[in-house]
This record gives C-alpha cells, structure tokens and sequence, in this order.
C-alpha cells in the first residue's frame, strides 16, 4: 500500500470488480475514459489481469472507502518512461481533491521506485476538469492530436500531457506549502488578553 496525505493506494483485488464495474459503466466516466463500449465483469476481469501484466494498477481509497482506480503501464525502460491512467469513479468524491491526491501520491512512488524521467497521459480535450488537475501536478500539455475519437455523432480531440521529474517534484512542494497553509489557517491565534 502507498500512503498519502489524504489517500491511499493499493492493488487492486478481486473483490473490487463488482465495484470498477459500476464505476466503468458510469456516464460519465464512460465518456471521459473514452471507452468504446459498456463493459461486462468479465472484461473488468480481463482488464485487472492485464492491467497487473502490463504495469501497476491501484484502486484509490479515502479513509476505508474505495473510489477510483490508477496506475501505471507502457513502460519504456530504456527512456525511463511510462503512461499513466486515472478516473475517481464515485460521483460523491468528484470535486474534494482526491484525484490530484492520487495523482501526487502515485507519481512521487512512480519516480523514485521505477527511476522514471517523464509520466505521460492522454485525455479527451473537452475533459477540462482533468486537465486542470494534472496541470496541478506538473503536467503540460505536448500536442493535440485531432479527432481521434468518436463521441456521440461528433470527433473529438486528444491531448497529450507529460510531466517530468523535476516539474512533479516543484507541484508536489507547492502541494505541500499549500497543505501546511491550509492547516496553519486553522490555528487559534493566543489571545493578547490571556497572555
């Protein structure tokens, strides 16, 4: 398990098949993730198992409670790169943070345990929620690669977004300056006429 601020990660297991079902059959996630077709447990089986062949994938957990899925794969040794994928699949966590959690907590494990130089990604270009939350993480966009993908009777555009070592590790301080802002403003000044 690789443990964050406010997140945890940890492999995924059989007993959260029933669950990635329902978050991959989401609208919304449906859509964002750029799947071609609702899928069946079975293909949620199939996809864990390559997803553990192929990489490392991890489903999220907020306090005990499971609410997406990420993780690494295209590995390419050599240039010290890898793809990244993510999606919060419960609709109550959309919006708190937690994605870019994830994505910090796995990035900062991805860098030093695999000695990466450069995570890479690809997004739906009108999913600006997502590109926000990776530009928080150091991610900037590389190119756009036009009409790759067909949505609802109309093409839609990729964008591909990469972050370096040393981009992740200037967002993962600002991250934390922020945090120990954040707490800083809830401390109780001492009152002068206690002093």
């Amino acid at each position: 398990m690789i443990t964050g601020p406010r997140v945890s990660l940890r492999p995924v297991e059989e007993r959260d098949y029933p669950l990635i079902h329902e978050w991959m059959n989401h609208p919304e996630v449906w859509w964002y993730m750029d799947y071609e077709r609702p899928v069946s447990l079975a293909d949620v089986r199939e996809d864990a198992e390559r997803a553990r062949t192929e990489g490392v994938p991890f489903v999220i957990v907020a306090g005990d409670r499971p609410i997406g899925r990420i993780g690494l794969n295209s590995f390419r040794r050599r240039d010290r790169i890898a793809s990244l994928y993510m999606y919060i699949g419960e609709p109550a966590c959309w919006g708190h943070g937690y994605a870019k959690e994830g994505l910090l907590t796995l990035l900062g494990y991805a860098f030093e345990r695999y000695d990466l130089n450069r995570v890479e990604l690809w997004l739906l270009a009108d999913n600006d929620r997502a590109m926000r939350t990776y530009e928080r993480c150091g991610f900037v966009a590389e190119a756009t690669l036009p009409e790759r993908s067909f949505k609802d009777g109309r093409f839609v555009d990729r964008i591909v977004m990469s972050v370096t070592r040393d981009a992740f590790e200037r967002a993962r301080s600002s991250a934390a300056e922020a945090r120990a802002g954040t707490a800083a403003d809830f401390v109780t000044p001492p009152d002068p006429a206690h002093e």
